[in-house]
């Protein structure tokens, strides 16, 4: 997991330009797709970023990467409002994963129209929340990615329907 959050934040590094200064707002569901987003926002914390980790299921958060991130300074937030959406330079969509089905919760979902109306690069962690991995269909809200950093293969989802 570790290898992937590292690879998965220095292309964040390189869509953003810089990593001092950078303001990174994590969206954190449970899983592997939210240990993700934590482990690479504490690679990013490291590097200079003022980073931010919204946990939509605090319960259920992966306690490593959560650990990891606040080792590396990052914050921890359990209010969308308290976020910052408004002032990321990046959002990190890790709420789920190739195993989500259905469309995103209310909570959720409140994130993502947030970070939409926010100024922040659109990054999805391995495959959008809402998009079906395996189709590319979304049943209800989804997180627009403008990027998506996939691991191991191309997802099919991620070359066809709403998905592409």
């Amino acid at each position: 997991m570790q290898r992937a959050a590292t690879g998965l934040a220095t292309v964040c590094l390189r869509l953003a330009g810089r990593g001092a200064g950078l303001r990174v707002v994590l969206l954190v569901g449970a899983g592997g797709n939210g240990g993700d987003a934590l482990w690479a926002g504490s690679f990013l914390a490291r590097r200079g970023a003022a980073v931010t980790a919204l946990l939509l299921d605090p319960d259920r958060a992966h306690p490593a990467g959560l650990a990891g991130l606040r080792r590396a300074g990052g914050r921890v937030v359990r209010d969308v409002a308290a976020a910052g959406l408004d002032r990321a330079d990046l959002v990190l969509d890790g709420i789920t994963g190739i195993s989500g089905r259905g469309g995103l919760r209310p909570a959720a979902a409140d994130a993502v129209s947030r970070a939409v109306a926010g100024p922040g690069l659109l990054v999805a962690v391995d495959v959008p929340s809402g998009v079906d991995a395996d189709t590319g269909a979304v049943a209800g809200e989804a997180f627009p990615a403008q990027h998506t950093v996939t691991f191991g293969a191309v997802k099919p989802g991620l070359v066809v329907g709403r998905g592409r």
